[in-house]
């Protein structure tokens, strides 16, 4: 006789849970149902009645939440108990999917109209990849799930139930998630309560019995070793990534460290280039999707966004919830999978990537030497592994086909590999990996709600830096009337949309208490002035290190080091050759005094400036690619190196330094290096488009630009209008707030083109795209009016509205 059939969950006198009989006095709940009561009533439906029980044994703490009690009578009839078939206990070591799996309780939503409970069987599959960091089962239902409750999950009530497999006790429930729409509860396993010492005291004083809890999947020698090896990975993977640091380390602000749930956003994806199926609209492919929704389903995906625009933060958000096992539902074709984070810029020194078994070492996994030999190899074979491979464009442009044929060589062996990878846009093709199933998607620009979300986190982790004391008094002020800002500043606007901009200006709107610049290069110097120190001296902290450096000096040996990454192609540089390069510097205050010195001054600016980092093997890189690119543009100008910017332009990877290039030259250099862009653009079709465009974007990065001279940058983007499709608009975009003064209609656009020059809008986002959307909103074509819905959700603008929006 099954167990689970011959025993009926105990429902306790409040009714708060459920329960599960060991024996005629035994009752095995979830501690937080008992609460810190010394005592609770029981009842068995069937039984004898209502029974006080004794509360002889409790845990509640991380790992486990249960609770044994001991009946003062038997709460079912002597002839009921005597049928009672011999418990099992049992666990599960295997990640295989266990189905027919079930829990009987007696959860809320079987409450009637007058309050009186009733039982509820929730049977489905057990899946031991799920919550793994958390060490839950979860039971995963088969059925529909109930309808969601006001205040409170429609399964509670539940907690306490015995969790069953194969007919033996594998957990008791203790949670319903959220996040899952009411179709999963998550059970602590029997074997954590087994191996309490208290329990198994306890429990064999009151029936004389010890527990054994036998595993009903065996593993061997080598499948054990390598579950605990992958258990012990999947820790470090959740710990490695699951905190995000702000741009402020080494500010004025201190280190500001989000919580990666804290800091995630789930921004807008949006696919690129579409190619359109059977049953796919136009507006189902091109409007954007929330990142879960947008990779339902998708085991291969290209993510391609600008610097700053949360790639890497979903990559590594990605990872953390994979190695949990707590994906979201709709991304359950992850689930049970390992996630192997490959950043490129950690590999862009060793010239070539490694073969699968040396790769965690490459990464700097510190455990990599104690891997079983052949563990990933072997994972890879049973695909459930995950590659986030992450900076495509931060590898040399000739070097990305060595990339694009490690990815090839790596799909053809492990065919079952989930790939997601990371680019800035234009950096390598939508189809650089034809025939591996890709889909290429962009990273849209925040909604002001997500950005109004976003300052409202910032604040929030700011209570946790060590500076709060600093600013407690002032912090609400100024988050309230950095978002009311917001509303009346489009300059601001537009760059709060970008992640990494938008945390600048929450540091500096407060730091400059309530004072911004309005345009990127502004904004990036009033941080760096920040990161490189300006607060150490106001706070009599300079000298810290040994070492005092205005923010010129540093600014200059800043320059050097960004130049020779970025003349190599490089995105880290060996600590001693750094030291080197500083050595030779051509600065008063480092000429003369040798290597020792440099490393001296080397130490301070990683220390102090907030603008370098050390990384797990070393080397120096800068903390973000923005920081990089700013400094590197900077020396490339001082040193008159326009033929370098001009020959690079058409490569991503240089995208933004040749921008911020035109916003660091002085009078007459931005009209020569724009002019030098729009020559190359026209003798070279090859790359006419993407060149004529950076020159187009690259116009909000200065005001000193010869009338004319804008006009020929203008005229170039010009001929890329209208876009003539969904592709054509997703490169259009890539222009920049510039093009949208560009854009015609909708008179004498062909409803092709219509939905294209919304699309382009949508994307470029912003009060003055709000605006220009207003024109089509009672076009005749209905995709074009969903667009237009779309894209007046996203910029938060209604009819009438925004002109308010572009103030």
């Amino acid at each position: 006789m099954n167990p689970h059939r011959s025993r009926v969950a105990a429902v306790f006198g409040t009714r708060q849970g459920s329960g599960y009989l060991l024996g005629p006095r035994l009752v095995l709940t979830a501690a937080h149902v008992v609460g810190e009561k010394d005592t609770a009533e029981a009842v068995v439906f069937g039984g004898v009645g209502e029974v006080l029980c004794d509360v002889v044994w409790r845990r509640k703490d991380d790992a486990c939440d249960a609770a044994l009690l001991v009946a003062r009578a038997p709460v079912v009839p002597d002839d009921v108990s005597d049928r009672f078939a011999p418990l099992r206990w049992g666990e599960l070591i295997r990640l295989d999917t266990q189905e027919n799996c079930q829990a009987i309780g007696f959860p809320l939503v079987q409450r009637d109209e007058r309050g009186n409970l009733d039982s509820e069987q929730l049977t489905g599959r057990v899946k031991p990849g799920s919550s793994i960091l958390g060490g839950r089962y979860v039971l995963e239902s088969s059925g529909t799930p109930p309808q969601p409750t006001a205040d409170r999950s429609p399964w509670s009530g539940l907690s306490g139930a015995g969790l069953f497999c194969r007919g033996a006790l594998i957990g008791v429930v203790v949670t319903a998630p959220t996040g899952w729409h009411n179709g999963r509860v998550e059970a602590v396993p029997v074997r954590v309560i087994a191996d309490d010492p208290g329990f198994r005291e306890v429990l064999g004083r009151h029936c004389g019995a010890d527990v054994a809890v036998k595993a009903l999947d065996e593993l061997s020698d080598r499948e054990r070793e390598d579950h605990e090896f992958e258990l012990r990975y999947r820790r470090y993977v959740a710990h490695r990534y699951g905190q995000v640091e702000t741009l402020g380390h080494g500010s004025g602000l201190g280190r500001i460290v989000w919580p990666l749930d804290t800091a995630f956003l789930a921004l807008e994806l949006s696919e690129t280039a579409p190619r359109r199926g059977p049953g796919r609209s136009a507006v189902d492919v091109a409007t954007g999707k929330r990142v879960q929704a947008a990779l339902h389903g998708r085991s291969r995906v290209l993510l391609q966004g600008a610097a700053g625009s949360g790639k890497t933060t979903l990559m590594h958000w990605l990872a953390v919830r994979t190695a949990q096992g707590d994906l979201p539902s709709e991304l359950s074709q992850l689930q049970g999978r390992v996630p192997i984070v490959v950043p490129l810029r950690a590999l862009a020194c060793s010239r070539a990537i490694p073969q699968v078994e040396q790769l965690l070492g490459e990464l700097q996994y510190p455990a990599a030497d104690v891997q079983p030999v052949g563990w990933l190899t072997r994972l890879l074979d049973q695909g459930r592994g995950l590659l986030l491979v992450d900076g495509i464009d931060e590898v040399q442009h000739d070097q990305r086909p060595r990339v694009r044929s490690w990815l090839e060589g790596l799909l053809s062996l492990y065919p079952d590999t989930a790939v997601v990878a990371t680019s800035r846009p234009s950096a390598v093709p939508d189809d650089w990996l034809a025939g591996y199933n890709f889909t290429a998607f962009s990273v849209l620009p925040m909604s002001p709600a997500d950005v109004g979300t976003f300052i409202d986190r910032w604040f929030t982790a700011l209570r946790e830096s060590r500076d709060w004391g600093r600013y407690r008094d002032r912090a609400e002020k100024y988050r309230r009337t950095l978002r009311a800002a917001l509303d009346t500043k489009a300059s601001l606007t537009e760059m709060a949309a970008n992640p990494r901009l938008c945390t600048l200006i929450c540091a500096l709107w407060l730091e400059r208490r309530g004072y911004l610049p309005e345009d990127p290069m502004s904004l990036h110097r009033e941080a760096l002035g920040l990161l490189l120190g300006q607060r150490d001296f106001q706070r009599g902290i300079a000298h810290l290190e040994g070492i005092s450096m205005g923010q010129e000096p540093q600014g200059h040996l800043l320059d050097n080091l960004a130049l020779w990454m970025t003349l190599n192609g490089e995105t880290e540089i060996a600590r001693s050759y750094a030291s080197h390069i500083l050595e030779g510097a051509s600065l008063p205050p480092l000429q003369g005094l040798g290597a020792e010195h440099a490393e001296q001054v080397l130490s301070h600016l990683l220390i102090r400036s907030g603008v370098l980092r050390e990384t797990a093997s070393g080397t120096i890189a800068f903390e973000h690619s923005t920081l990089r690119d700013f400094f590197a543009s900077h020396a490339l100008v001082d040193g008159g190196h326009f033929g370098f910017l001009v020959n690079h332009a058409h490569d991503a990877q240089y995208e933004d330094v040749v921008r911020m290039a035109i916003g660091h030259c002085g009078p007459g250099e931005s009209d020569q290096l724009l002019l030098a862009l729009v020559e190359r653009g026209d003798r070279e079709p090859e790359y006419r488009t993407r060149v004529h465009l950076l020159a187009t974007a690259s116009l909000e990065y200065t005001a000193r630009v010869d009338p004319e001279i804008r006009m020929e940058v203008l005229r170039r983007a010009e001929a890329l209008v209208p876009p003539c499709d969904d592709a054509a608009a997703d490169v259009l975009a890539e222009g920049g707030v510039a093009v949208l003064d560009l854009l015609p209609g909708p008179d004498g656009l062909t409803v092709e083109e219509a939905r294209a020059v919304v699309l382009t809008a949508c994307k470029i986002g912003g009060p003055d795209a709000a605006a220009f959307l207003e024109r089509f909103q009672g076009h005749a074509d209905p995709a074009v009016r969903d667009r237009v819905r779309w894209g007046r959700n996203r910029t938060g603008w209604a009819p009438g509205d925004a002109a308010n929006g572009s103030a």
